[in-house]
């Protein structure tokens, strides 16, 4: 086993221990600050496929194998952002201390938190079956890209995405119900579980 390989698998453990926690916690719908991490793993997923390539073209595998696993990754997301368990913060009265960190401040903000629960992790446990299926696929095709690490931060950049988009449209919609509705359907209390 070669050292790109191995990283490469380490890389899919890290990132599917934290999102399997991330599926299963009440996490506070933050807006901008939700993108960070898809903008990010994008940013550095480009860069490690370009190097991946080492300068030479692209070639058609590697063309489909970026576009299947992508519109899979999109797929996936926006269905762990359909089934997404919404629900208002209850907090106490009062507001970040002066001086606070942005993050402090976003989170003092955050009106709703979210969790996908078991069937968002069921859903990230078949794009991680899909991607490592793929990888073996395109792998026998020759595929510089199709088994680079920088897809795979890709691809986990294409699905969060897509489920921020479509969670932020929920919570927008959430938001914009009158608060008797909200109210009665709150049902508990609620926390904050901090990123």
């Amino acid at each position: 086993m070669n050292l790109t390989v191995l990283s490469d698998i380490l890389l899919i453990l890290v990132a599917v221990g934290v999102i399997a926690v991330r599926q299963m916690t009440w996490r506070p719908v933050l807006g901008g600050r939700d993108w960070l991490f898809p903008a990010l793993a994008a940013v550095v997923g480009a860069a490690l496929s370009v190097q991946s390539l080492n300068g030479g073209a692209l070639g058609l595998i590697d063309v489909v194998a970026f576009v299947i696993e992508i519109v899979i990754s999109l797929a996936v997301g926006a269905g762990m952002g359909a089934i997404a368990h919404i629900r208002p913060i209850a907090r106490t009265a009062g507001a970040p201390a002066p001086g606070a960190s942005a993050k402090a401040i976003a989170l003092a903000a955050a009106e709703f938190e979210t969790r996908t629960g078991a069937w968002g992790l069921a859903l990230w446990v078949v794009l991680i079956g899909a991607r490592v299926g793929l990888s073996f696929a395109f792998a026998s095709f020759g595929s510089h890209l199709g088994i680079s690490g920088g897809l795979i931060l890709l691809v986990l950049a294409a699905n969060r995405a897509a489920r921020i988009l479509v969670l932020h449209n929920r919570v927008l919609r959430r938001a914009q119900e009158p608060e008797g509705r909200r109210t009665a359907a709150r049902g508990g209390s609620a926390r904050i579980m901090v990123p």
